[in-house]
């Protein structure tokens, strides 16, 4: 039986992912003044877990309000994010990837994340496709594990690993919204006379 989950000295009993953030609950039954707390949890630059924002207290009443207070400020983040984008809600699967090549580098090209990889309520299709920008990821059979990817919806960058890419995107399986984008990204690309040079 593995060890419970611990922030400190408290034992996580409660843990929500929302709207970019994880909040935790712990409880702690050796701290008489403190048994339970609420906090955070986000990394450091040297991807070390820290518990910013912590309120502690004997009331669990208390401190779990505090933590219902920060799930329900992290729902509406979400659906304030949700509504931006205005795109149909919509996930895509295997059936959405094409066959890739033996040798095939993802490099360049449109993949699709695969819903597992994203929080729930960010399980859509407009924060899974997007382009392998590069990263050692990218080699068919590298020991590389870092896709850098670039949103398609968005144009937002971010790091993936390679075990988060579930395919390369199927052009004619695209939701009509992401043709659109697809368009107007190759519309803003800059375009080459023969010999490299830019027009």
């Amino acid at each position: 039986m593995s060890a419970p989950e611990k922030a400190g000295d408290y034992e996580i009993i409660q843990s929500v992912r929302l709207g970019g953030r994880v909040m935790l609950l712990g409880y702690n039954p050796q701290d008489k003044e403190a048994t339970y707390m609420t906090c955070y949890q986000q990394f450091n630059l040297l991807g070390e877990r820290i518990y910013p924002q912590a309120v502690a207290s004997e009331s669990y009443l208390e401190v779990m309000q505090v933590f219902l207070n920060r799930v329900q400020e992290q729902q509406k983040v979400a659906e304030a994010f949700r509504a931006s984008r205005n795109v149909p809600i919509e996930m895509l699967g295997t059936e959405h990837c094409r066959q890739r090549g033996e040798e095939e580098s993802l490099e360049g090209k449109l993949v699709i994340i695969s819903p597992s990889s994203l929080a729930a309520e960010y399980r859509t299709a407009d924060c899974q496709l997007g382009f392998a920008v590069g990263g050692f990821g990218c080699t068919a059979g590298a020991r590389g594990r870092a896709v850098y990817f670039q949103e398609l919806y968005s144009g937002e960058r971010c790091r993936w690993d390679t075990t988060d890419i579930l395919g390369i995107a199927d052009l004619n399986k695209l939701p009509d919204w992401a043709k659109e984008k697809l368009k107007e990204h190759e519309r803003t690309q800059p375009k080459k006379e023969k010999g490299g040079h830019e027009r």
